[in-house]
């Protein structure tokens, strides 16, 4: 007997084999039951996820003449015709080598015919969105109104290219992508029924490798099976299928984060030595980067992950040199180097170059604990950070030396861009701070601060103490701004978390009130007299004579400035602007 490849010995027979669409097959099943079974459908979704085998188990179900409505018997003449390859009721057409006018003329012309054995005829029309548009507008009026013994199914990857004229005169049902357990689940029940021997980490290749596709997920273990018979390993399926061992990322990874560029070229040797094509690696080790990031996070359980509670914690415990802003660079050369690999006439040169450069490449060190290590030096305690402390401390001298003590610091590509304040300069920073945060969006949170001061306590301090004051007539301050940020919590942690950002240390801020010293009350209320009230304090007897004759400022004008000229010559006229 001729073999017959596992996808189609496998494939489900009724609605309840259907794995991964048992949101479509109840929904069908509850149609068919309620007598609400409309004439045409239209099934939808990526490659290999059931779509046309749902057509045909539809198909089956509805000419079954069995005694259960919902699952086709197998016995009846409609199911033998059926199960004989050639059925007399069902015509099931390829759009993509059927396409024209004169295709779908046939099909209308076959709609006319009452079926022979079932009791539908049923038409299911495969990647119906490469039909051509005259063959669209010429099933229309057929579609729209076909004989009540007529049902059409269409299937398609790209709906998106079925025309809305379509779309509207049928059922549309969405076919997912199945999960890996999903996948998993059905290549161990179809192991128990073969007899094959598969472990769990093999049957979790092909899954991965599935990409949502059962069709897929059984095409590789058919072919893994083929090499590795009964007993079937992973690494018997990872050499059938070309996919590269994680021992191999793990030499990559180590060697990346020692520096050792020659580790790079020897994991590529080896690569290439056992036959691996490049773009299964990169996929391979895009994958082990992120796992190893979600590791460190404890984003995802090992299960979630689909791999062993040894190997998740072996990468756990995997270049701990290399830090989460290390991982994410890496992974965006990798990214960069997969979409240039398919145009590279070398690809071997620029896999090797790409890790080598990974490799090659310093470490990444957060700019906000280098120079909060500057403020105090005690925290950098890694020898990494000690060094990118010495290179910043030697920017900020050269950086102040040349313009002062305030600056904005650009450094290289591994640090980032704030504008920073040294602990002596932040309190008259201030003001200019909470200007900044006027357009910031919450207005209510801007206008609470307005108008604060900002007092520092001990400058050697670690936290960094600093006050956030608001002054009144009296110590005791009711202030709207005072009300507002006491009854606001969140907006002292704000304050709190710019200082840190401008400062880049650790800061302990306190909100307080107090009444205006007696040099701010003489300065306040110079800053609130006009121009004439200073000329009449200023200018000698002024004032008394305004007092006198009960004068008062009608308007003002500037007076163009005049220097005095040498003896014979008119004086020269100054403009004031």
């Amino acid at each position: 007997m001729a073999y017959v490849a596992m996808a189609r010995k496998w494939r489900p027979q009724s609605f309840d084999d259907m794995v991964g669409q048992e949101h479509i097959a109840k929904t069908l099943q509850n149609a068919i039951e309620g007598g609400r079974l409309h004439h045409a459908f239209l099934f939808t979704g990526t490659r290999g996820v059931g779509k046309t085998t749902s057509a045909r188990i539809l198909a089956r179900t509805l000419n079954c003449s069995g005694g259960d409505p919902l699952h086709p018997c197998g016995k009846c003449e409609s199911c033998k015709d059926i199960s004989g390859g050639n059925p007399m009721d069902v015509y099931e057409i390829d759009a993509a080598s059927n396409t024209g006018v004169e295709n779908i003329r046939d099909v209308i012309d076959r709609v006319q015919y009452p079926p022979v054995i079932g009791k539908y005829k049923i038409f299911i029309i495969d990647e119906v969105h490469m039909l051509s548009t005259g063959a669209f507008n010429a099933l229309l009026k057929t579609l729209e109104e076909p004989p009540p013994h007529v049902i059409f199914i269409f299937a398609t990857t790209e709906v998106n290219k079925v025309p809305q004229t379509i779309l509207s005169r049928v059922q549309r049902f969405d076919f997912k992508r199945l999960t890996m357990d999903q996948i998993r689940s059905r290549l161990r029940y179809i192991c128990e029924q073969e007899g094959i021997n598969a472990s769990d980490e093999a049957l979790n290749i092909f899954a991965e490798k599935a990409d949502g596709s059962m069709r897929d997920g059984l095409t590789y273990f058919d072919q893994a099976y083929a090499f590795t018979g009964n007993e079937m390993t992973d690494e018997s399926v990872r050499s059938v299928l070309g996919i590269p061992p994680v021992e191999l990322f793990f030499d990559l990874i180590n060697a990346i984060e020692s520096h050792n560029l020659k580790g790079c070229f020897l994991m590529v040797d080896k690569a290439v030595s056992r036959g691996i094509e490049f773009a299964p690696l990169l996929d391979g080790f895009g994958k082990f980067l992120r796992n190893l990031l979600y590791g460190r996070l404890d984003a995802f359980s090992p299960d979630a992950l689909n791999i062993s509670t040894e190997l998740y914690s072996k990468l756990k415990e995997t270049a701990t040199g290399l830090s989460n802003g290390d991982l994410l660079r890496i992974s965006k050369m990798l990214i960069d180097l997969q979409a240039q690999i398919r145009y590279s006439s070398n690809p071997r040169l620029l896999v090797e170059t790409t890790f080598a450069r990974m490799a090659w490449l310093d470490r990444l060190t957060d700019l906000r604990r280098a120079l909060a290590a500057i403020n105090d030096p005690k925290s950098a305690s890694d020898e990494a950070t000690k060094k990118k402390v010495a290179d910043v401390q030697q920017m900020l001298d050269t950086q102040e030396s040349s313009q002062g003590a305030s600056m904005d610091f650009v450094g290289s590509s591994d640090f980032d861009s704030p504008v920073a304040f040294s602990r002596y300069e932040i309190t008259a920073a201030w003001p200019s701070i909470v200007a900044g945060l006027a357009d910031c969006g919450d207005y209510k949170f801007s206008a609470a601060i307005t108008g604060t001061i900002l007092e520092a306590g001990d400058i050697k301090a670690n936290p960094f103490p600093l006050f956030l004051t608001y002054i009144g007539e009296t110590e005791n301050n009711t202030s709207w701004g005072y009300q507002q940020i006491c009854e606001n919590p969140e907006f002292a942690k704000r304050v709190q978390t710019i200082l840190e950002d401008k400062l880049q240390t650790k800061v302990s801020l306190s909100i307080k009130t107090r009444a205006y010293t007696q040099e701010e009350r003489v300065s306040r209320e110079n800053a609130l007299k006009s121009p004439f009230e200073k000329d009449c304090e200023s200018i000698g007897g002024l004032k008394e004579l305004v007092e006198k004759f009960m004068g008062e400022l009608v308007y003002s004008r500037s007076l163009e400035k005049v220097t005095e000229a040498p003896a014979g010559e008119q004086p020269e006229e100054m403009n004031d602007n």
